[in-house]
């Protein structure tokens, strides 16, 4: 079966208009040509995993390089949380937004600068945090992402033997102590 160029680039940009549909995103919305070009490739992935011709080796091939440019794609900002008015008096919101203004002035560069070098890892372009940077900013110091710290060291995971060695050594230093002192632990 033969196609035509022009027929597969048309089908292609319907999948690339809904994807960009998909993400919230109006076609002529796009900010800059990289853009454009990653909603084109991963919707010209997509169809090579759909199309039933292409060989099972391609589809995984197809399928993972999707994967890996799916977490660049576009999406479109939300509204910040913070913005919206709260349900406290408005006393209250007052004298809060007035303390939020001196800090905001005084945190808006570090929050800019913690926000482009915290590393999240796989969650770096999730919709949870709503745009809300102090929530990215929390997260990222409870998982540990805010150290800049990587592994300093290759790190393997021991194979099987191995780990039944360091398992059998454990249990009979355990054994041993628990002979020796007459308890029923290692604690006092």
């Amino acid at each position: 079966m033969t196609t035509s160029l022009k027929v597969t680039a048309k089908e292609l940009r319907e999948t690339a208009l809904q994807l960009a549909e998909a993400h919230g995103l109006l076609p002529d919305e796009l900010p800059s040509r990289t853009e454009a070009l990653l909603l084109l490739a991963v919707a010209a992935l997509k169809e090579i995993e759909a199309d039933e011709s292409s060989s099972s080796e391609i589809a995984t091939d197809a399928k993972s390089a999707r994967h890996i440019l799916r977490s660049h794609l576009p999406r479109k900002k939300r509204e910040r949380v913070d913005e919206l008015p709260d349900e406290h008096d408005t006393t209250d919101s007052n004298n809060n937004n007035n303390n939020n203004n001196n800090n905001n002035n005084k945190n808006n560069k570090s929050d800019k600068k913690e926000e482009d070098d915290v590393d999240l890892g796989q969650y770096a372009n999730t919709d949870v945090f709503d745009g809300n940077t102090k929530k990215r900013a929390k997260f990222a110091r409870l998982m540990g992402g805010g150290k800049h710290e990587g592994t300093h060291h290759n790190t393997f995971a021991a194979d099987k033997s191995t780990l039944k060695s360091i398992n059998g050594a454990l249990e009979e230093q355990f054994n041993n102590a628990i002979t020796r002192h007459g308890k029923k632990g290692l604690g006092a």
